[in-house]
């Protein structure tokens, strides 16, 4: 029985790994891109703000599953250092130093790619990286939580985070394919976010991209969505 041939683009991106390891999360990135834009599209264009707040929300669940996917991987049930936390009004929410290190500290933290993609914009006053966790945490169970600190006629839809437990599902077979190691997930939507700062300068102050990126990558890490089967695209 003949093997079913691979797609050339897989081809493609297993040979350049070797000289780019970073190949897949690159056009990983482009194509989730894309279909955001179609999605999100409207006979007005798509609202800035809200593709910010989507992809910086992606960024952040990155960064939990990746942290579970690979606690799994070597036979633990939940990552070290990760705990479950209860709120006044009755939300769980994860919580651990894990996150705070992949958001900010780690090579291809989700902070490292967006801020430098603000700098490269613009952007001449950073946000205390700190002073963003601290609200994060601070914010936990309350009507602020997960809301952007930007004036208000740059918040995004307030619907345009209510997809999110369908949409991650929905494009981790395409992340599978171009990122089959979960620790590149959090590099692909980094990438993703940076690439939403670049799109929006001339629209929006980079700066204030920025914060609404990290505002909601750190309170969709925190998050508890749904555990999903991660099968790659086309099995």
């Amino acid at each position: 029985m003949t093997a079913p041939s691979r797609d050339p683009l897989d081809e493609a991106i297993t040979a350049r790994r070797a000289q780019d390891p970073l190949v897949g999360a690159k056009i990983g990135a482009e194509e989730v891109s894309r279909r955001l834009l179609q999605a999100m599209a409207t006979d007005r264009g798509v609202h800035v703000e809200s593709l910010l707040a989507v992809c910086g929300a992606l960024a952040g669940h990155a960064w939990q599953a990746s942290l579970r996917a690979r606690a799994r991987a070597v036979g633990q049930m939940e990552p070290e250092g990760l705990h479950v936390v209860g709120t006044r009004d009755g939300g769980s929410f994860l919580v651990g130093e894990g996150l705070a290190q992949g958001l900010f500290q780690e090579r291809y933290s989700t902070w490292g790619l967006a801020a430098a993609a603000a700098q490269q914009a613009g952007c001449t006053a950073l946000p205390d990286p700190l002073a963003l966790w601290r609200h994060g945490m601070d914010s936990l169970g309350q009507e602020t939580f997960g809301v952007p600190q930007v004036p208000s006629r740059h918040l995004p839809s307030p619907d345009s985070l209510q997809s999110l437990p369908s949409l991650w599902p929905a494009l981790l077979p395409m992340v599978l394919r171009f990122c089959p190691d979960p620790a590149e997930w959090p590099i692909l939507y980094g990438l993703l976010a940076q690439k939403a700062i670049t799109m929006g300068r001339e629209v929006i102050d980079p700066c204030l991209a920025l914060r609404i990126v990290m505002d909601s990558a750190i309170a969709n890490a925190m998050v508890i969505l749904p555990e999903v089967t991660e099968t790659p695209a086309g099995s």
